[in-house]
């Protein structure tokens, strides 16, 4: 199996042993999971592949590693914590958490750098370079969620089409065969709402917003897409995971 399918096939099984952890009651305490081999006769995958997906879920913070005796699964967090570390879209993220994220309107238009609302956190562009810039209003069971501002390079992401818009676009892109998806890097920060803002969230203007930037990146390095999310600030619980 090549280096690339490997990565797929653990991702693949890093999303069902969450969505399985998912549905575990909600505990107290902790919870051991199965021994390996039961693992990988569950989920019909090699030693290699679960080894590397119960790293990755370590590193995410869903469990934790105790030497000679097993992995355990952590007491649920927040269900209304975002989790920044997930390797899923938003609407999978939110559906584990039982709601409902829908996108009620959705505009994309052909632009250029120039035009661009913010630009990357880090790498400078031709101010000529085509975008798409997608718009999207997002609720979570029909309540003001998300205020999402996307931008694509054109010359890579030839066409964004409307179920994507209406849908996933992090599905669209994770299944798109031409975009091998390398890292994506990630800002937090706090600002005030826009006029517009205001209105789709019903507070008042210049009332505090929280911000995810990310700008995401082939396996090449090459830059593909930049976005902004924007949340209420005082409805808004971010979880991170750190190893120390």
């Amino acid at each position: 199996m090549a280096k690339g399918e490997r990565s797929v096939a653990t991702d693949t099984l890093v999303k069902k042993i969450m969505d399985d952890i998912q549905q575990l009651p909600t505990r107290s305490g902790t919870m051991q999971l199965p021994p390996e081999p039961e693992l990988m006769a569950t989920y019909q995958v090699t030693r290699y592949t679960l080894r590397q997906a119960l790293k990755k879920l370590s590193q995410m913070g869903y469990t934790f590693q105790a030497h000679g005796i097993g992995t355990f699964v952590r007491p649920r967090m927040n269900n209304h914590a975002i989790s920044l570390q997930n390797p899923v879209g938003m609407t999978d993220e939110m559906a584990r958490q039982g709601r409902h994220l829908t996108t009620k309107h959705a505009t994309i238009q052909a632009t250029a750098v120039a035009e661009a609302a913010f630009l990357p956190i880090g790498t400078q562009l031709d101010s000529r370079t085509p975008l798409w810039s997608v718009r999207r209003f997002r609720y979570a069971d029909d309540k003001p969620f998300i205020f999402e501002q996307s931008y694509y390079l054109r010359n890579i992401v030839h066409q964004i089409p409307e179920a994507a818009l209406y849908g996933s676009l992090f599905n669209f892109v994770e299944e798109n065969d031409a975009l091998k998806v390398g890292f994506q890097d990630t800002i937090i920060e706090a600002g005030s709402m826009s006029q517009e803002m205001a209105v789709f969230f019903d507070r008042p203007e210049q009332s505090p917003t929280l911000s995810v930037r990310d700008d995401s990146y082939l396996s090449s390095g090459q830059l593909f897409a930049f976005s902004k999310l924007g949340y209420d600030a005082r409805d808004t619980k971010l979880f991170l995971f750190k190893k120390i």
